[in-house]
C-alpha cells in the first residue's frame, strides 16, 4: 500500500494540502497496545481531492502535542485510483 501511495505521490499531496483530510473516527489509543503516550488519539481519516472524490483512507496516531506518532505519517489502508479500490486484506485468525 505504501508503494502505491509513493507512486501516486499521495503523502506529498497531503503535505501540500492538495488532499484534504476528513476525520471519520477517533478514540483514545490504549498505551499498552499501541505503544503510544497516554492521551494519544487513534484516528481514521479520509483524504479527498479538489473534486471531493475520496482518494485514500488512513490510520494515524495523533499525540497530545499535535504531532503524529508511530511512523510520523498517515498509514494508508485503502486507496482509490483510476476507478479501482486497493485495500489491505483483513488479518485472519484475530
Amino acid at each position: 500500500m505504501q508503494e502505491l501511495c509513493h507512486e501516486h505521490k499521495l503523502l506529498e499531496k497531503i503535505n501540500t494540502k492538495e488532499l484534504k483530510p476528513i476525520l471519520l473516527r477517533e478514540r483514545h489509543a490504549n498505551p499498552l497496545k499501541s505503544g503510544q503516550v497516554f492521551c494519544t488519539y487513534s484516528q481514521i481519516l479520509s483524504y479527498h481531492d479538489s473534486n471531493t472524490n475520496e482518494v485514500m483512507r488512513a490510520h494515524q496516531y495523533k499525540k497530545p502535542d499535535g504531532t503524529l506518532g508511530a511512523s510520523k505519517m498517515p498509514d494508508p489502508f485503502r486507496v482509490f485510483i483510476g476507478g479501482v479500490i486497493y485495500k489491505l486484506e483483513a488479518k485472519k485468525g484475530n
